[in-house]
């Protein structure tokens, strides 16, 4: 039944609505016809382009709609009633519980003709369905030689489905080797597919990670009647910006120093030819400083006003993940994904990932220290530097930055901006902006390097990197407040002036685009997100430095280096449990939790404390121990040595070298050696 126009905010996601736009202006206003996907609250959040027309009409292609999709098309006009055409087409995909829209050329309204299906039956899954997938008569048999199946596994997917159909908090205990990447695969799987909910598996290194992706979900798709995909998901800043990549091919020397360019020009080559843009396909693994120039972000992107929006790289991965079942990613890309939709209230437009409704933690013994460090601040001396010398930065006599490259763009418009409005440009940029950077620099210097010797005179042992806990004893002493008294105050005075100086330069973009056009509204984008940048580091070092709130602990973290010292500052909350509780257990109907390492002993109680788990309704929280298949006492050898000198002594790595010298020898080097420290494998190695 058509509605009348409604806020499109309700039946488009923000993603969709910016694609849409920009197919449109592609098609040069013409009429377009897009398929979208629904997601379970009946928002379309991810769309692509069936067909082309002319001003009046559109094929209206629609042999790949499924139940529960929407098909969206545009009326140049503007007037969004829809035609006898338009009518007749919704009432045959009505009747196949599929939505229709009209939208206009901006996606800035819309009439919906037909609503979406937003009520659905669940589909519950069978446990001993799918449990005899891994069985012993299961396609699993069939496809792998040798396969063994193996009760524990079974037991586990059981409860993994349980916790599926109930909206249950599962925490696992499943030994090694007893295959936990099926037992949760396959319910995600049938659960994502038969119910429409996307499920993002997280885990906590690279190597399960491509296990996930390269080994274990394609065996299912070979071997699984269920159509579904999977996606692994990167990091924004993992991906090149296309219009960044422009700006250096263009003026490289305004941009790094010559030592940088040549890498910077492979960059960019390589960039010609990539469909994926994301450093794993690069080859090599490009200088920090030299990626950070071309690195896609989230605070510099121009999202659909971006000439090449529709070529993004990001996106593009985005859009793809759009179209998942199941998502895997790393689990600090998930907890800073629930860091911004926690401050947010779930904003999906200004997300991480696309929107999810269960989730599985593999490798859930980190997920305390993960969630600490996301809902926690942490910044740097080097992470402010980065941003200065992004802004201004003079070397060997010669200036680099952003702000000398805005002059120098502006310097080349200079025939279509009037002389006032260059003179201010050129006055606020070489007068206040360039000296205010590098006053800022100047302070932050003094406070740092004060910081370090403060610091080093805390610390009892020689150790290459220091930690010191801000406790109130430590910071009652006189030098420590002396320091933020004469080196910490005057810095933070000096950074908010710059930002100040800086927002005001930003304002003058507003007089400029119409001689520039969008190269006034990119410039003015990378000079705001360097400012908040500031701002936000800034808030981070008060909150370290000057913040006494007894619910946070905050440290120091002091190393030397070749590249002068380091002065790192943290604080975290002491407890996570009140925001693993409002942002994870009671924002999302299952979370299954699992590692070899979980119980303390045979009990749960440490951890459940720990992430709040013990407030969440006990009819909710399923916790189970399963055993490893593995036969330890007979494979496995504990051994401590005790006479050997302590880690902190010398003589502890050449005892230590010799140590393992005598047992690869007698395990005839069939070995896997771990260290905690790069430092020491260095030398062992």
């Amino acid at each position: 039944m058509a509605k009348p126009p409604a806020s499109i905010k309700s039946y488009l996601g923000e993603e969709a609505i910016f694609y849409m736009r920009h197919e449109i202006q592609h098609a040069g206003g013409n009429e377009v016809f897009f398929v979208g996907k629904v997601n379970s609250e009946g928002l379309v959040e991810s769309v692509q382009v069936v067909a082309r027309g002319n001003k009046a009409m559109v094929p209206a292609i629609t042999n790949n709609v499924h139940t529960g999709d929407a098909v969206i098309h545009n009326h140049p006009s503007g007037g969004l009633q829809p035609s006898n055409a338009d009518a007749s087409i919704a009432s045959q995909l009505g009747n196949e519980a599929v939505a229709f829209y009209i939208v206009n050329n901006y996606v800035s309204e819309i009439y919906v003709v037909v609503e979406p299906q937003k009520q659905k039956q669940i589909f519950k899954l069978s446990p001993d369905k799918l449990a005899a997938f891994l069985g012993a008569d299961g396609p699993l048999v069939r496809k792998l030689e040798n396969y063994e199946a193996r009760a524990p596994q079974q037991t586990m997917l059981k409860h993994v489905a349980e916790a599926f159909n109930e909206n249950k908090i599962a925490v696992i205990e499943a030994g090694t080797g007893t295959g936990k990447t099926l037992a949760y695969l396959l319910p995600a799987i049938e659960w994502s597919v038969r119910n429409r909910e996307r499920t993002v598996i997280a885990t906590g290194t690279i190597n399960l990670q491509e296990q996930l992706i390269n080994k274990d979900i394609p065996l299912l798709q070979a071997t699984h009647d269920l159509n579904f995909r999977a996606v692994l998901v990167k990091g924004r800043t993992n991906y090149a910006c296309r219009r960044k990549l422009l700006e250096v091919s263009t003026q490289l020397d305004m941009f790094s120093e010559p030592s940088q360019q040549n890498e910077l020009q492979m960059i960019v080559e390589w960039a010609k030819k990539t469909t994926d843009g994301s450093k794993s396909d690069l080859g090599f693994i490009p200088n920090e400083a030299v990626w950070e120039k071309i690195q896609s972000e989230s605070d510099t992107t121009l999202r659909a006003k971006c000439p090449f929006y529709n070529e993004c790289f990001f996106y593009n991965a985005r859009r793809r993940a759009a179209t998942a079942d199941i998502l895997v990613a790393n689990h600090h890309l998930l907890f800073a994904d629930l860091a911004v939709r926690s401050e947010t209230g779930g904003h999906s437009e200004v997300a991480v990932l696309p929107k999810y409704s269960r989730i599985i933690l593999d490798e859930a013994h980190d997920i305390e220290d993960v969630a600490s460090s996301y809902f926690g601040a942490a910044t740097s001396y080097h992470a402010f530097l980065r941003v200065l010398q992004k802004l201004y930065r003079v070397k060997d006599g010669k200036t680099t930055g952003l702000l000398p490259f805005t002059m120098s763009k502006l310097q080349k418009q200079v025939h279509r901006i009037t002389d006032s409005l260059f003179n201010k440009f050129r006055d606020r940029i070489e007068g206040l902006c360039e000296p205010s950077v590098q006053n800022v620099e100047y302070h932050l210097s003094a406070v740092m390097e004060r910081l370090f010797a403060w610091g080093a005179k805390q610390r009892k042992v020689e150790y290459a990197e220091t930690k010191i806990r801000l406790k109130p004893e430590v910071t009652r002493d006189s030098f420590f407040h002396d320091i933020l008294q004469k080196q910490a105050k005057p810095f933070l005075n000096a950074l908010q002036s710059c930002t100040e100086e800086l927002a005001k330069l930003n304002q003058l973009f507003d007089n400029v685009e119409h001689f520039i056009g969008d190269e006034a509204v990119s410039l003015a984008v990378d000079l705001n997100a360097q400012t908040n940048r500031l701002l936000e580091m800034g808030e981070k070092f008060k909150q370290v430095l000057f913040n006494n709130d007894e619910r946070l602990v905050r440290w120091l973290e002091l190393k030397e280096s070749r590249w002068g010292n380091i002065v790192r500052l943290y604080n975290a909350p002491l407890n996570v449990s009140a925001l693993m509780q409002k942002a994870v257990f009671n924002a999302f109907p299952t979370v299954v939790m699992t590692s070899a390492t979980l119980a303390v002993g045979k009990s749960f109680e440490f951890l459940e404390e720990r992430l709040g788990l013990h407030v969440v309704d006990e009819q909710r929280r399923l916790a189970i121990k399963l055993d490893s298949p593995f036969d330890y006492a007979r494979q496995v050898l504990v051994a401590i040595p005790t006479d050997i000198p302590a880690p902190t002594e010398s003589g502890y790595t050449a005892e230590l070298k010799k140590l393992l010298s005598r047992t690869l020898d007698i395990s005839q080097g069939r070995a896997f050696i771990l260290f905690t420290a790069y430092g020491l494998l260095n030398q062992v190695y």
